[in-house]
C-alpha cells in the first residue's frame, strides 16, 4: 500500500514537472532569446543613427564653412531629430543665426549648446554675442567672463567683455577689460576702445597714457594726435 502511494506520488510529481516547470523555463529561454534580439537589434540602428547624425554634422559644417547657411542650417536640424543632446549641432545654428541677425533664435540654441557643453568656451562667447545685440548686457557679461574663464588667451573676448560693461554703463570694469585686451593685442584698436573709455571716466592721466601708448603704434594718427593736445 505504501509503495503504490509513492508510486502515484512519484508519477504525480513527473507530471507537475513535465506541465509546468519545463514549460515555464522554455518560455524563459524564449522571452530572454527575443529580448537580446531586440537589444541587438537597437543597437545597430543606435550605431546607425549615430553614424548617420555625424555625417549631417560634419556635412553641415562643410555647408556653413562655405557661406551656405540655409543648406547648413537645414543639415544641422535634421541631425538633432535624430540627437536632440548634439551639442555641437545647435553650436553651429547659434553661428548660423548670428550670422543672419536673428540674434533671439541663437540666444536659444547656444543656450542649449552650452547647457550641454559647459566647456565650450567659443560657445559661451558667441551667447554673449547674442545677448549684447539685444541689449541683454547683464545676460553677455556673464557669458562672455564664463568664456574667459575657460580661455583667457584671447583678445578679442576682452573687447566683448568691455563693451558689454560699457552698456551697463560700468566704465571701470570696462578699463580693467580693455586693459586686458590691450594686453593681449597692443593693436590700434584696442588702445582706442581703451582711450575712449578712459574718456568716459574723466581721467586725463590716463587717456594721455593711452594715447601715448597708440601713437607709438601709430604716429600718424589724426585723432590721438587731436585729442593729445586737448588735454594740453
Amino acid at each position: 500500500m505504501t509503495e503504490a502511494i509513492l508510486i502515484i506520488f512519484a508519477a504525480g510529481l513527473i507530471y507537475y514537472v513535465a506541465t509546468r516547470l519545463a514549460p515555464k523555463g522554455l518560455l524563459f529561454k524564449l522571452r530572454k532569446e527575443e529580448e537580446n534580439l531586440k537589444k541587438s537589434i537597437k543597437e545597430r540602428f543606435d550605431i546607425e543613427d549615430r553614424e548617420k547624425e555625424q555625417s549631417l554634422v560634419e556635412a553641415g559644417q562643410k555647408l556653413f564653412n562655405n557661406g551656405r547657411f540655409e543648406e547648413a542650417e537645414a543639415k544641422f536640424i535634421e541631425s538633432l531629430q535624430l540627437n536632440p543632446k548634439e551639442d555641437k549641432a545647435y553650436h553651429f545654428l547659434g553661428m548660423i543665426y548670428l550670422r543672419q541677425q536673428e540674434y533671439k533664435g541663437a540666444e536659444e540654441v547656444l543656450e542649449k549648446a552650452t547647457e550641454l557643453n559647459v566647456l565650450n568656451d567659443t560657445a559661451l562667447n558667441n551667447l554673449g554675442l547674442a545677448c549684447h545685440n539685444q541689449n541683454k548686457y547683464e545676460k553677455a557679461v556673464a557669458a562672455f567672463e564664463k568664456s574667459i574663464q575657460l580661455n583667457d588667451k584671447i583678445g578679442h573676448r576682452y573687447v566683448n567683455l568691455g563693451l558689454a560693461y560699457q552698456g551697463l554703463k560700468d566704465y571701470e570694469k570696462a578699463a580693467i577689460a580693455f586693459e586686458n585686451a590691450a594686453r593681449i593685442h597692443e593693436n590700434i584698436d584696442n588702445l582706442t576702445l581703451l582711450t575712449k573709455n578712459y574718456q568716459k571716466l574723466r581721467d586725463d592721466k590716463l587717456v594721455r597714457k593711452s594715447i601715448e601708448r597708440l601713437l607709438k603704434i601709430d604716429p600718424n594718427n589724426t585723432w590721438a594726435k587731436r585729442t593729445l593736445t586737448g588735454l594740453k
